[in-house]
Order: C-alpha cells, then structure tokens, then sequence
C-alpha cells in the first residue's frame, strides 16, 4: 500500500522560501512497521540474525516487551538488509555515530529505526539519507509543558487552539521534528523551537544548526505523516519520495522475504 502521495508532505527549507532543491528527482522508501505481540511467536528464530552487541544492549531493558520490540524490530531490520543487499545477516556491520544513528559502512542503502514499548518502524531507502519517528500517543503526558520549551509560539497556538485535536497534533509535529532531526543526524539539540514543522513550508535558520559537520545536508526536507493504530509515524528525507508501507505479520514476513523459515 502507499504510505502518501508523493504530494502530501509539509516542506522544511534551508533555502529561500518557495525555492525549493535544484534536483526535483522522486526517491524510493519503504517503510516497515510492526506490533511487537503480533511477531513475538517468531522472536527464537528471529534472533538468530542479531549480533552479540544488539543482544548485549537487549539485555539491558528493564522490561521483557521493550526488550522484545527491540530484538524483533534489529532482527528484521538485519533479515530485509540482508536480502536487499545479497548477504547473510552475520556480514551486515551496523555502526553507530556520535549521535546514536546507525549507518552501513560505505553506504549500501541508507535506513533509520525507531520503536516505542510494542511497536516498532524502520525505514530504507537506496539513495539518501533518511529519519523515522514512531511516538504512540499517551495520553497521561504533559504535554503543555512540553510544548513550552521545546515548540514555538506558532507551534504552541497550531497545537492549542483545537482542543480536541491538541494531543493529536502534539504527537505528529513531536514526531515531524524527530524526524527531521534524525534524517540531519544531529540528535536532539537545544534549539528545538527553531525546528518549526506545522506549516505547509517551514523555513529553518541554517545558524540553528552551526554544530553540523557537514552542511552539505542543510538542504530542504520533505517530512511525511501517518495516523496509525494509536501511533503517530513521520519520515523525513531530503527530496520528494514514493514511500511504500509494509504493515508487517507473520504472512506479511514470508510473502516479502521468501526464505524465511516456514
């Protein structure tokens, strides 16, 4: 199924506003999300792809559906890199920045993961580099306070002024900025009411971002959203994507990976 249309996105511009990248080129994504109870049956199989540095950091969840989402969620991340790139599981070498974001040495594909307490997302795509957020919607968060120091006097009144609607847009501008964030590769940083994601087109201040290495990332970002189950679900990536969504169950497994074990 399609995630969105190529067209339904919010823009975030380093350029001039309504100037967007010289290159108008369309990217492939896809996004694989699941809930961990729905695959948890596959898990003693499934950790068979993991290395020993990800069953170390398992071992560190204090709770046994935190440390099953993580394990489920690394095991099928390994198995669909593992099959796009032509080699067993045991040779993909999962490195991470500074920034805690996990990268391929010399950059077969580009992916990003991110998973709450049952669920889990991950996206890959061939050529560039992408973020994913994945935030289920909980209801007992102050997220008032929240809002007060990390979203902007216009992101504050965008999220406000429909009550019923407030937690909801909460959720998806937290996961927009999270995104983006992590498709930049900076991690969360002090100035977060900078990062404005509530306009169709959102100018950024390239100063914002001074501690960058590299600036050649500074370029405009198109971030997509999804409602789903109880979950808010957004990608950023720095040019207009196709994005195909696979909403992962055991059946859903096999058809995609045809040699799973049956």
């Amino acid at each position: 199924m399609n995630f969105n249309s190529v067209d339904n996105y919010i823009r975030c511009c380093f350029n001039q506003p309504g100037k967007g990248n010289q290159d108008d080129s369309i990217v492939l994504v896809e996004i694989f999300y699941a809930r961990t109870g729905d695959l948890v049956s596959e898990l003693p199989w499934l950790v068979a792809y993991i290395d020993n540095n990800e069953r170390l950091k398992a071992e560190k969840f204090h709770f046994e559906n935190d440390r099953n989402t993580y394990l489920t969620c690394h095991s099928l991340l390994r198995k669909v890199i593992s099959y796009k790139l032509n080699k067993d599981p045991s040779e993909i070498n999962i490195i991470y920045d500074g920034n805690n974001k996990p990268w391929l040495k010399s950059n077969q594909l580009f992916f990003n993961i991110s998973h709450t307490r049952d669920t889990f997302a991950f996206a890959i795509s061939d050529y560039v580099k992408i973020g994913i957020d994945l935030e289920n919607i909980n209801s007992s968060i102050d997220f008032k306070a929240i809002i007060r120091t990390y979203f902007s006097s216009g992101e504050e009144k965008y999220i406000l002024q429909d009550h019923e609607q407030s937690m909801d847009r909460f959720f998806l501008l937290w996961t927009r900025k999270e995104a983006l964030l992590k498709a930049l590769g900076t991690g969360i940083f002090d100035k977060l009411k900078d990062v404005e994601v509530f306009r169709k087109e959102n100018h950024l201040k390239k100063e914002s971002f001074n501690s960058l290495i590299d600036n050649s990332i500074l370029c405009d970002h198109y971030v997509y959203s999804m409602k789903l189950d109880n979950n808010y679900l957004s990608v950023a990536v720095p040019c207009k994507a196709k994005i195909i969504f696979h909403h992962l169950d055991i059946n859903e497994i096999r058809n995609l990976i045809q040699d799973l074990p049956l």
